[in-house]
């Protein structure tokens, strides 16, 4: 099995968005990468450098949410990735959790339960391992 990198992937369309997870994470030294769409999160999820974990947005024009993770549990690999569902939707935990969602975060986030989230997802999947 591939290994997984030691970065945290952030998919959100909102510029705003993205610079804000990734400035935070990127402050308790997490290494991030941050894309705009599912299509780019997709192409990294099924790479040989898939990150470690997947912060996905879930209202994306183009591709939602749940249309990435319906793609990645078509592949074995991006399959067994943690994913974070950041929504400001209220109905769609059934379906995420449905489709492998570690944790449902809703926006706007709470930074302090966001990072501990994120430290929380990364420690479960490191004991997996």
């Amino acid at each position: 099995m591939r290994k997984l990198s030691e970065y945290i992937l952030v998919v959100d369309d909102q510029f705003s968005v993205r610079l804000f997870i990734q400035n935070a994470l990127e402050q308790f030294g997490y290494e991030v990468k941050a894309v705009a769409s599912g299509s780019e999160c997709l192409c990294l999820a099924t790479s040989l450098h898939r990150p470690s974990l997947i912060l996905l947005d879930q209202n994306m024009p183009g591709m939602t949410g749940l249309q990435v993770l319906a793609q990645m549990a078509q592949d074995d690999q991006a399959k067994t990735i943690p994913v974070i569902m950041i929504s400001g939707e209220e109905d769609i935990e059934a379906s995420a959790r449905s489709l492998g969602v570690c944790e449902i975060l809703s926006k706007p986030l709470d930074l302090d339960h966001f990072l501990k989230t994120v430290r929380a997802t990364l420690e479960k999947e490191t004991a997996k391992s």
